[in-house]
């Protein structure tokens, strides 16, 4: 039984022709690249397959409008025990709850111990979203 780490890195890009469009007549476009998150899922490969997985996630990651994109850039497959992301980033772990739904939770950047979660729905939209905050002395 083999226990792999499916790793998912996209990139956000914002048009910034969008921002006084009027909505008439085609959006300018003047798009620039800002970052991207990273994604990962434990998985057993015996009872997963990574492409279904990715594709599954795809729709719950990518959003795409006349201001806003998030699209997966890359994914790869690694042993469990690697993170492959530098020190500083703070990816999004993925799980599953009791329903089945994808669940995302990270360490919130910047507040040492405080983490968010959310459940993960088309477009990039977010339900039950949740923060928690570790309590400072």
């Amino acid at each position: 039984m083999a226990r792999l780490r499916l790793v998912i890195d996209t990139q956000c890009r914002e048009n910034y022709g969008a921002h006084n469009w009027d909505g008439v007549g085609s959006c300018p476009q003047r798009w620039k690249s800002k970052g991207g998150s990273t994604y990962v899922l434990d998985f057993d490969h015996s009872q997963d397959n990574a492409k279904d997985l990715v594709k599954s996630l795809r729709p719950l990651i990518e959003d795409r409008n006349e201001s806003y994109q998030e699209f997966i850039l890359d994914w790869s497959i690694v042993d469990r025990d690697e993170t492959p992301w530098d020190e500083w980033e703070s990816p999004y772990f993925i799980t599953r709850n009791f329903y089945g739904n994808f669940v995302a939770e990270r360490e919130l950047p910047l507040r040492e111990g405080s983490k968010e979660s959310f459940v993960m729905m088309p477009k990039g939209d977010r339900s039950e979203y949740h923060v928690s905050r570790k309590e400072v002395a």
